[in-house]
Formats: C-alpha cells, sequence, structure tokens
C-alpha cells in the first residue's frame, strides 16, 4: 500500500491541475468590519477517466488559487492551492464539516467503502511555511465528504479511494487490503480532490494583511496570496434596524401541494403560514416530503431557524456548514455567541421545545431593537412572575408575533407545534 501510495503522489506532483468552472456564494463579519467574496466551487474531475472513475467535486467558501513553490523529495515542484476563506462565525469549534463532497461515478471498477486514506504528503515534502493537516472523509459507493479538522490552515484535500478492477466486487477495504497483503498484491487507489487547501477564517486573513505571513513561525510569504485577499474584500456596511429586515426575501415560489401531508385539494388554518416561512427559507419539510404542520419541533430545530435568521439579518446568507456531531452544533455555536441563548441554557437540545422556551429563543433570534412594539404589556392569566422566559414572552406578544389563546392563557409549559412556529415566523416577516 505505501508504494502505491508514493507513486500516487509523486504523479500528482506533477499534475496538480486548476478546476476552471465556479458558481456564487457570499459571507459577511463589525467597526471597519470587511467580508470577502466567495463561491461553491463544482467541478467535474475526469482525470481518472480512464481507469474508470470521475468526480464532480463541491467545495464552498472557494476565493480563489495561488501557487506554491513546494520542496520534496523529489526535486521543487509548484502546485494550486485552493484557498477558502470561511468567517470565524461559520466555524464548528474548530472544525469545517463537508469542507470538499464528491459524488463519484465509477466505470467498469468497484469503490471499496470502509477506508479512511487522505494522501501522506508529509512523507514526500518538508517546507517549513504551515502545518499541513490530512482532514478526515468518509464514502460510500458514490459519494465522499472530507471535514478539515483543526482550524484554519493548510491541508491535504486529497482522499486516495481504494478500488477493484472486478465491477462486482462486494468488498469493504478492510477486507480488500488484508486479502491484498496475503497474497502480496497492492491495490489501486485513485484520488479525488484538490492537492492542497488553504482555509483562512477572519483572524489569520487579519494577522497575514499586518504581518505577511499565516504564522509567527513560517517564513513562506505566499506570493499572490495578498492580492487575491484584497481582491475578495469589502467593507461591511453597519446594518441599519430599520431595513435589516429587509434582508429577508422569498427564496422560492411555494407550490400549493408540495408537502404530501397538506395536499392541494385540502385546506387548513395553517396553510398561508407553512406557505410564507417555507418561501423565505425560513423552515422546510423532511426527507420523506411532509411537513408535519401538527407535529413538534424541537429547540435544537428552532435554534436552526434563529440563527438562520440572524445572520441573514446581518446581511449573510442564512446558511452553515453542515456534517458536524451531533448535527446541531454550529447553531448552538453560533446562537451562544451572538446572544440568542446563554451557555447553560439547555440541557438537551433534541428535546421537543415549549411555547416558552419558543418565545425565548425567538425574542433574541434579531439584535436588540429591531423587533417593533406594537402592543401593550400582555394580561396572560397563567403568566406569572414565577413563570420561564416571562420577560421572552411579554416580548414577542408586544411586538404581535403571538396572542396567546381566547380564553387569556399562553399556556408557556405546553409544547408547540410546527404550524404554530409558522405563525410566529409569518407575523415576523410581516413586520
Amino acid at each position: 500500500m505505501k508504494r502505491s501510495l508514493a507513486i500516487l503522489l509523486a504523479l500528482l506532483l506533477v499534475l496538480a491541475a486548476v478546476p476552471p468552472g465556479v458558481y456564487a456564494d457570499e459571507p459577511a463579519e463589525e467597526a471597519v468590519r470587511y467580508g470577502y467574496k466567495t463561491q461553491t466551487l463544482r467541478y467535474t474531475d475526469k482525470s481518472n477517466a480512464a481507469e474508470g472513475l470521475t468526480a464532480t467535486i463541491s467545495m464552498p467558501y472557494y476565493m480563489g488559487s495561488v501557487n506554491a513553490v513546494l520542496n520534496t523529495r523529489l526535486g521543487e515542484a509548484e502546485s494550486k492551492v485552493m484557498v477558502l476563506y470561511v468567517p470565524s462565525d461559520k466555524w464548528d469549534g474548530d472544525c469545517l464539516y463537508g469542507a470538499i463532497t464528491a459524488r463519484m461515478k465509477p466505470y467498469g471498477i468497484s469503490v471499496l467503502p470502509g477506508s479512511d486514506l487522505v494522501i501522506g504528503w508529509k512523507d514526500m515534502y518538508t517546507y517549513g511555511f504551515l502545518d499541513i493537516s490530512g482532514g478526515l472523509y468518509s464514502f460510500d459507493n458514490d459519494t465522499m465528504i472530507m471535514h478539515f479538522t483543526v482550524g484554519p490552515g493548510l491541508y491535504t484535500g486529497i482522499a486516495a479511494i481504494p478500488v477493484s478492477q472486478d465491477p462486482g466486487d462486494q468488498r469493504l477495504y478492510e477486507q480488500a487490503a488484508s486479502e491484498a497483503e496475503e497474497t502480496g498484491e497492492e491495490l489501486t487507489y485513485l484520488p479525488v480532490g484538490y492537492n492542497f487547501v488553504l482555509v483562512l477564517n477572519d483572524e489569520m486573513i487579519e494577522y497575514f494583511l499586518e504581518h505577511g505571513k499565516l504564522e509567527k513561525v513560517s517564513s513562506y510569504d505566499w506570493p499572490g496570496l495578498k492580492e487575491l485577499i484584497e481582491g475578495a474584500r469589502y467593507e461591511i456596511k453597519p446594518p441599519k434596524p430599520e431595513t435589516g429586515m429587509d434582508l429577508f426575501k422569498i427564496q422560492k415560489a411555494y407550490i400549493r401541494g408540495q408537502y404530501l401531508d397538506m395536499p392541494y385539494y385540502l385546506t387548513n388554518w395553517y396553510d398561508d403560514y407553512v406557505a410564507k416561512a417555507t418561501s423565505y427559507g425560513l423552515m422546510g419539510g423532511y426527507k420523506d416530503g411532509t411537513f408535519r404542520p401538527e407535529g413538534n419541533i424541537t429547540v435544537a430545530e428552532c435554534l436552526v431557524i434563529a440563527s438562520n435568521m440572524r445572520d441573514t439579518y446581518n446581511g449573510g446568507d442564512g446558511t452553515f456548514p453542515s456534517g458536524g456531531t451531533p448535527w446541531y452544533n454550529v447553531y448552538v455555536n453560533y446562537a451562544t455567541k451572538q446572544g440568542i441563548i446563554q451557555e447553560g441554557d439547555f440541557e438537551d437540545y433534541n428535546k421537543t421545545a415549549t411555547r416558552a422556551e419558543v418565545a425565548y429563543i425567538f425574542a433574541h433570534a434579531l439584535p436588540d431593537g429591531a423587533l417593533k412594539e406594537l402592543y401593550g404589556k400582555p394580561d396572560f392569566s397563567d403568566v406569572t412572575a414565577a413563570t420561564p422566559h416571562r420577560a421572552a414572552i411579554n416580548a414577542i406578544y408586544k411586538a404581535g408575533l403571538v396572542s396567546g389563546y381566547a380564553d387569556g392563557t399562553f399556556r408557556p409549559l405546553n409544547e408547540i407545534t410546527r404550524a404554530e412556529v409558522c405563525v410566529i415566523l409569518s407575523n415576523l416577516l410581516g413586520q
């Protein structure tokens, strides 16, 4: 295996191709604050076509590429380095999940799932300008997802995909590798991804622009990187509270009957509310095609909505990287940093949210002063000084987001339905 990977490394040093087509996407950040234009790079890699594998690769947060000169054991080599900019508030701790995704199509071969091999560039060169990490990836027969797990820095972006020349091979990698070792044969590995990926966040860019290097201990000057960063840079204007809500736009048309449990020939009281929350991209259906309007919503799902709202209000695109464990960590971290919730507010993010908890989350989803006061203080018979999140309940009532029940109660400890959440969001969007 080591010999076949070494051969693969040597070939890749020569190839280091630059993918062409790109599609757009964008970030945001405070006090002369700067953002950097990025794109989602989509590229069909056919370099392995003759050997039976093509891959359509997607990489979000792509800023551009620069050339780096690497001193390898085989001599000096120049390679393209793909540069990503990921705003500091879009990281899940030190992790960027789903950094590279590839849809693979094998032709006349079989992919052997179960490996976690990343190309071992450290075995090929030393250059001393920034430590390199290999990422972490998983794949099945047709999809590879690579995660970058140690914060901003330089990564090997190529996964070594083990394949078999037998198109009907059903073995897992571990079995195939063991059998190959016993027989003295070598498995075939095909590369998928990009040789090098340099991932920057706001702090690293700021340090580089001030000191001309990415780290205190690094000496490499990264030719072309300064120009790339400055070309993508733009000043973020301070958001005006009175225009912040104008940043919420219809994302996609709602088609009556698009959810299986809300057929077009049936009419329900919540139809218009679901349509509005869906068309603005604040809520969506499930993988089985249902919306479940009368189903419950979890605390984590509420934090997804609140995080998307805050990010959109502040000029972002309302999207966050996916693939973390647990899946909602990035939203919890963002909501905590933004003051939507406080650390320790919730012990279980998978629990069904109560009406009081939803009031608490949505009362803080937008910055202070964003919600207009339309009504005076409510007089709910079941909301007292001892009621959890009483201030938040009062706040969203005064903003016209909720009205309570006909009997004068709010029922703060009751579980809330997804349809009722759509009512709150529709009232918010109507401001």
